[in-house]
């Protein structure tokens, strides 16, 4: 189902665990990955990240949701977060750094009780350890079990679009959750026993 042409977007905003479930859950986004950013430090890890912030690429299709899209659903989320939260939005391009400070600016009318994110170069993403990555898909460890097995292998699974998507849906997992889930969970490739998984989850 992947596009063949994907974009990257960066973002920081405190822990990456939320913010890679909700990017894994919209529409037009196909990969997620978490990992650190902004920073010199050369091997960040969970717990020491030296100058970094714990950030977030989004891989996307543009022909499906848009840069500035992302941006306007990044700073909801921003708007609604913890006050002690830090957030940065990495652009790549003049046109991304345009788009991200005017987002800024009208998001930053919501939030006065703290500085707005920043926006910053992309320069560098260091990718976090595989046991950082998929962080909600990863509590429910039977499912993920088997996830594992029906891709072949961890590294193939944490880059699907599935486990990006359910990574999401188990954030926050219910019923209305399931049935808005971008592509209905059919087309996954699931077997019948993890469907029923699936659905189990949903309460």
């Amino acid at each position: 189902m992947v596009p063949a042409r994907l974009e990257t977007a960066l973002f920081a905003a405190g822990s990456f665990q939320d913010t890679e479930a909700r990017f894994g859950f919209i529409g037009g986004v196909w990969r997620t990955s978490v990992g650190y950013a902004g920073g010199t430090f050369p091997t960040p890890c969970r717990g020491n990240e030296g100058d970094h912030l714990e950030a977030v690429t989004v891989e996307y299709s543009p022909s499906t949701i848009s840069y500035g899209q992302l941006l306007e659903l990044f700073m909801c989320w921003y708007c609604t977060a913890p006050s002690d939260q830090c957030a940065a939005i990495f652009v790549r391009t003049p046109q991304e750094r345009r788009l991200a400070q005017a987002a800024v600016e009208r998001g930053s009318l919501c939030r006065r009780d703290r500085p707005a994110p920043r926006v910053l170069p992309f320069k560098t993403f260091i990718r976090a350890e595989n046991a950082c990555q998929k962080h909600y898909l990863r509590l429910a460890a039977r499912f993920y079990d088997d996830l594992v097995a029906l891709y072949g292998g961890e590294e193939a699974l944490l880059r699907s679009t599935l486990a990006a998507r359910l990574n999401g849906f188990l954030l926050n997992p219910s019923a209305s959750a399931l049935h808005c889930m971008p592509e209905s969970p059919d087309l996954y490739g699931l077997s019948p026993l993890d469907l029923q998984a699936l659905q189990g989850l949903a309460v």
